[in-house]
């Protein structure tokens, strides 16, 4: 969710649909959805998960600069900058127009439900005695079984 007085300031300037662009031109789009509560930036983050390969602890920094557009930078958990793929041209990744749900006005899916359709795992970490005595631990994935 986008911050309250950033709404209030600048939600008129995003539409639908928001990009977010690293330093090399690449471009993500993220799906835009609001209620009365804020903006919500929904949909397409996982394009940018996947494209930097970046897990637990990642750190996306992003800055408005105008017309629904954003400038991201990436760094890993413990705060070093995740490098920034170069391609010519840059690579656009879109949201499915497919993917979105049909709403009326003010009447939008709350982005942050947890159901079968955006929460397919879960994480589950057993500490063993090392990991306890450096405070440094990895993190397992195991699909949820109904």
């Amino acid at each position: 969710m986008l911050p309250i007085m950033f709404s209030h300031d600048f939600g008129d300037q995003i539409n639908q649909y928001a990009i977010f662009e690293d330093p090399k031109g690449n471009e993500f789009e993220v799906l835009v959805e609001r209620n009365n509560q804020g903006i919500y930036l929904t949909r397409g983050w996982h394009a940018i998960r996947d494209f930097y390969n970046i897990h637990f602890g990642a750190w996306v920094t992003i800055v408005f600069v105008g017309a629904g557009r954003f400038n991201i930078r990436v760094s890993n958990r413990f705060g070093k900058r995740i490098l920034h793929p170069t391609f010519n041209p840059p690579m656009r990744f879109k949201v499915h127009r497919d993917a979105i749900p049909v709403t009326l006005d003010q009447v939008v899916p709350k982005p942050f439900v947890h159901n079968e359709m955006n929460f397919q795992v879960t994480y589950e970490k057993r500490l063993c005695a090392g990991e306890l005595d450096t405070g440094f631990f990895g993190i397992s994935l195991t699909h949820m079984h109904q």
